[in-house]
């Protein structure tokens, strides 16, 4: 879910009286449903869609900010997505060095790197990498 200013962000909950047959309107992105599109309830729904087009969103999984909300779905969508590539003989490791960390990220790494190479096997490791860059 995109963070709304590093926060996260409720979506709004469906009109709770609404009939089968009712004609609503939905975000496309969020399925969120708005009964309305008359005046007064026209602020509710234009505003919401206002909002989820301006560039206030971040990525909760890669911190890019400055996204629209469908930006940073799509964002999280392949973060997840490369994560779950990532080989379970690297993941262990990895977190290791990483959990109790207090070094800034380009030195976890590197650190996290230096390990991999020294437990890995070349071929292997290149391997790894290759999967994660296609």
């Amino acid at each position: 879910m995109p963070l709304f200013k590093r926060k996260p962000f409720d979506l709004a909950k469906p009109p709770e009286d609404l009939e089968p047959s009712e004609l609503v309107y939905q975000v496309r992105f969020t399925k969120e449903i708005f009964r309305d599109y008359q005046y007064p309830k026209l602020k509710e729904y234009l505003n919401r869609i206002n909002l989820y087009r301006q560039r206030v969103w971040m990525c909760k999984s890669t911190g890019k900010s400055n996204l629209t909300y469908e930006e940073a779905m799509v964002t999280e969508k392949n973060a997840i997505q490369k994560v779950q590539q990532l080989p379970n003989d690297l993941v262990a490791p990895a977190l290791r060095i990483i959990q109790f960390s207090k070094n800034q990220s380009t030195t976890l790494l590197t650190k996290a790197l230096v390990v991999i190479l020294i437990r890995l096997p070349l071929p292997s490791f290149l391997a790894c990498i290759l999967r994660l860059l296609i």
